[in-house]
C-alpha cells in the first residue's frame, strides 16, 4: 500500500477509534514502526492529527455550528441531559454554557422550581423564557453566529457578578493527560469564568469526546466536581479516568 492510501486509512481509523498507536498501525499495515512514524509525522505537519507518545489522536480544531453539534450523538446527549437535570434543585443559582448538551439540559429544568439560570447561550435564553417559574439571566456580550453564544469581556463580567452554586459546561475533547479542551479561545475564557465563580462544576461530555484532542485547554480535572457521560464509553477509559481521581457519572 502506498503512503497516500495508508495515510488516508489512518485518518479513517482515527475517525472511529479516536486514537491509535504506532505498534497497532505497524501490525495492521504490515510495515515497520519507523514507516508509521513517518506517516504520522506527515499527517501532523498537514495539521490533520496530533502526535502522542507512541501514536496519534485526531485533531479537533474546527469550531462547529450549533446545528452541527446538536445532531451529533443526539441520543447520548439526551441521556446525559436527563441525568444532569437531577442535579438541579429548587432555588439553585446555576450557570449553563452554550454547548449542545447544555441546550438539551435547559429544556429539562423543572417549571416553577425558582431556579435562576445564568447563560451565555442565546438558544438557552429562548428555551428558558418559555418555562414558568424560572429566572433567566443572559450574559450579553459579542454574539457568535456559529455557536449562538455570547463571548467577550461583557459576558465574563456578567458571570463574575453572581455567587454561583453549580456550573454545567461542555467541551470539544477530554484527555486524561491534557484535561478538558475546546476549539474556541474566546469560548474557553467564558467557561473559565464560570468555573472560577462556581462551587460545583459539572462537565457534560458524551463518550465520543474522550481520548481526543482540541487545540485550547480549558482546565485540568482538579476544577471539576464530576464528569457526566453516556453508557457507550468503554470501561478502559472509565478506569483510566478513575485512576487519576476523576469522578465519572454514567448516564444510562
Amino acid at each position: 500500500m502506498k503512503k497516500e492510501a495508508r495515510c488516508s486509512e489512518i485518518l479513517n481509523m482515527l475517525a472511529t477509534t479516536k486514537a491509535v498507536t504506532s505498534t497497532e498501525l505497524s501490525k495492521y499495515f504490515h510495515v515497520t514502526e519507523e514507516t508509521i512514524r513517518k506517516d504520522l509525522f506527515y499527517l501532523s505537519e498537514k495539521g490533520q492529527i496530533i502526535r502522542t507518545f507512541g501514536g496519534a489522536t485526531l485533531k479537533e480544531n474546527v469550531e462547529q455550528s450549533l446545528e452541527q453539534r446538536i445532531v451529533r450523538n443526539y441520543r447520548q446527549k439526551m441521556k446525559i441531559a436527563y441525568e444532569v437535570a437531577k442535579l438541579i434543585k429548587p432555588r439553585d443559582l446555576i450557570v449553563i454554557d452554550a454547548g449542545s448538551t447544555s441546550m438539551l439540559l435547559a429544556k429539562m429544568i423543572q417549571p416553577n422550581s425558582d431556579v435562576i439560570v445564568i447563560t451565555n447561550s442565546l438558544e438557552n435564553i429562548n428555551i428558558l423564557a418559555n418555562i414558568e417559574g424560572i429566572t433567566v439571566v443572559g450574559t450579553g456580550g459579542t454574539l457568535s453566529n456559529k455557536s449562538m453564544s455570547f463571548r467577550g469581556i461583557l459576558a465574563e463580567k456578567a458571570i463574575s457578578s453572581y455567587n454561583l452554586q453549580k456550573a454545567f459546561i461542555s467541551c470539544a475533547a477530554v484527555d486524561a493527560q491534557r484535561g478538558i479542551m475546546d476549539t474556541s479561545e474566546q469560548e474557553v475564557r467564558v467557561k473559565l469564568r464560570m468555573i472560577d465563580e462556581t462551587e460545583e462544576v459539572y462537565l457534560l461530555a458524551d463518550s465520543s469526546k474522550f481520548n481526543r484532542i482540541a487545540h485550547v485547554t480549558v482546565c485540568d480535572f482538579s476544577r471539576i466536581t464530576a464528569i457526566i457521560t453516556d453508557d457507550e464509553i468503554d470501561l478502559e477509559t472509565v478506569e483510566k479516568f478513575k485512576h487519576i481521581g476523576v469522578n465519572i457519572i454514567i448516564a444510562t
